[in-house]
């Protein structure tokens, strides 16, 4: 990767936000700053200056990686609302900085990688639910020899149906086509895996960024 790839790869992941601040408090100030420390990286990120900067009410430039600390500073951000430290937020809109409250940054806590694989999996399941709905077909017009109308109806809705249309499938090409067990099980059960693993992780937390871990 050179330069310049790693330059966009580093812009597409980070957001700048400007964060500035009424307070008096020098506990609070020391307490701040140590906060923000962590989501500066391009200026000043010494305790004194982000100090100074809000003593001053200066604007102070944040950048924020939408995989990995946005959580930390929405968390960091209600702890200021409770504590009732008096702030604002900006953004860059048209090479200004504009005020604006946090639910209107638009902040992303979904990385793209996850949204891709989400979609990527919607889109094979769509391809399964097809190639399972003439399996399914087989078994119900061969099997049970039903006319083509009411095979097709049943076929149709039975292929609708999560897990119960990938076993009705598997019944099929291992008793009408000599499939292995094996074989029917990685290309009609194997798809599910990847919803499940989303699933577990959803329900584990709630926070996108931690998918990394």
């Amino acid at each position: 990767m050179d330069w310049n790839e790693r330059i966009l790869c580093y812009n597409s992941k980070m957001k700048k936000i400007a964060i500035k601040f009424s307070i008096d408090k020098f506990d609070d100030i020391k307490s701040i700053a140590e906060h923000l420390q962590h989501f500066i990286i391009e200026d000043d990120y010494t305790i004194s200056s982000i100090s100074k900067k809000i003593i001053a009410n200066e604007l102070i430039v944040l950048d924020i990686n939408m995989e990995e600390n946005i959580t930390s500073f929405i968390e960091f951000i209600e702890e200021l609302n409770e504590e009732k430290v008096v702030y604002e937020l900006y953004k860059i809109v048209n090479g200004d900085w504009d005020k604006y409250e946090l639910d209107n940054l638009k902040l992303d806590t979904m990385p793209k990688w996850i949204s891709t694989f989400i979609g990527l999996n919607i889109l094979w399941s769509g391809i399964m639910t097809f190639l399972q709905f003439f399996y399914i077909y087989d078994w119900y017009s061969e099997k049970y020899e039903w006319g083509g109308i009411a095979s097709i109806i049943v076929s149709f809705f039975t292929a609708s149906v999560p897990i119960y249309s990938s076993v009705v499938a598997y019944w099929s090409v291992t008793e009408l086509s000599n499939w292995e067990s094996y074989e029917a099980i990685l290309v009609f059960f194997a798809y599910y895996f990847p919803f499940l693993w989303i699933m577990i992780k959803v329900l584990y937390e709630n926070r996108w960024y931690r998918f990394w871990h």
